[in-house]
C-alpha cells in the first residue's frame, strides 16, 4: 500500500521499479468533511477542551500506549491539560476489563496520571467520523508500523490537525512542517513538543490543518484515485509507462504488479 511495499517487491521478488506503479488510497468527500460547528455539541464535548483523537483499530502495533503517555508529558512539563479519545474496537461500549489491549491501555494512562483525562470512546459508525476529526483540535496517531494509514488523510480531509509516526505512508501523506508534523513513533516526550507547539499557536495549527486538508482534496479523493489508476491501466494497455499522476511524495498506496 506504499512505496515500503515497492521496495519488499523489488527486493524480495526482483521486480523492476519502472515496472511498479502506486497508486494512493483515498477517501469519499460525500462522507467526510469539515464540520464548521457544531461537532463538539453534537458529540457532548466542551468547547474549552484540548481535544486530541486518536482513531482506528485497537491494537499494539497503533501505538496507543505512546499517545497516552505523550498526554502525561504535556500536563506534566509542559502545564497543559487534555482530553484525550480513543475512538474504536470491536463494539459502541468498550470492554475496558475483559479486552487485553483495553485493560493494558487502561493501565498506561493510570501510571501517566492521566485516566480521568482519556476517553474510550469505542467503535463508532463512519456516518459520525467527521464529527470526531472535526471536534478535535489535533489528530495524532503513532503506530510503529503503518503500510498507508488512511485515518491521517481523513483528518487532513475534515480540517483537522495532525500528528504522524514517521513510518510508512504516513511520512509521505503527512508533510512534516507543511501539513502536519511528523515525529518518532516511540518518543512520547516528541509528540507531547509538538501537541504543546500546535495548543499555543493555534494560527499555527489552523494553517497546517488547511493545507492539509488542501493536500487531502487535491490527491486523495477517490475521484482523483481512480484517475489515477485508469491512466495507468491505459498505459498499462498501451505497453507503456504511465506518467506518474501524484507527486512522488505521496508514495503509497496500492502498488500494481500486473506489469511485472
Amino acid at each position: 500500500e506504499c512505496e515500503q511495499d515497492s521496495l519488499d517487491m523489488q527486493t524480495l521478488y526482483g521486480a523492476d521499479r519502472r515496472r511498479i506503479d502506486v497508486v494512493p488510497c483515498g477517501f469519499d468527500p460525500e462522507e467526510l468533511w469539515p464540520v464548521s460547528s457544531g461537532a463538539r455539541l453534537k458529540l457532548g464535548l466542551p468547547e474549552n477542551e484540548f481535544i486530541i483523537l486518536q482513531l482506528g483499530r485497537i491494537v499494539r502495533r497503533k501505538g496507543i500506549d505512546n499517545v497516552i503517555r505523550a498526554a502525561g508529558e504535556l500536563r506534566r512539563r509542559h502545564g497543559i491539560a487534555s482530553r484525550l479519545l480513543v475512538v474504536g474496537g470491536n463494539s459502541p461500549i468498550p470492554d475496558l476489563a475483559g479486552t487485553p489491549e483495553f485493560a493494558r491501555l487502561v493501565a498506561v494512562a493510570e501510571e501517566a496520571g492521566v485516566r480521568q483525562n482519556v476517553s474510550f470512546v469505542g467503535q463508532r459508525p463512519r456516518t459520525e467520523l467527521r464529527y470526531f476529526y472535526s471536534a478535535a483540535d489535533v489528530f495524532v496517531t503513532t503506530p510503529w508500523y503503518e503500510p498507508f494509514g488512511i485515518t491521517p488523510v481523513e483528518a487532513m480531509a475534515c480540517d483537522t490537525a495532525v500528528i504522524g509516526s514517521a513510518v510508512g505512508g504516513i511520512k509521505t501523506t503527512v508533510l512534516d512542517g507543511r501539513t502536519g508534523y511528523l515525529v518518532p513513533p516511540d518518543d512520547p516526550a516528541a509528540l507531547a513538543d509538538r501537541l504543546a507547539k500546535l495548543h499555543r499557536d493555534p494560527a499555527l495549527a489552523c494553517r497546517l490543518a488547511s493545507a492539509g486538508m488542501h493536500r487531502a482534496y487535491r490527491y486523495f479523493t477517490w475521484r482523483k484515485v481512480t484517475a489515477q489508476l485508469a491512466t495507468i491501466y491505459r498505459a498499462v494497455l498501451k505497453g507503456k509507462p504511465a506518467r506518474r499522476a501524484v507527486p512522488a511524495v505521496v508514495g503509497a498506496g496500492v502498488p500494481l504488479a500486473s506489469r511485472i
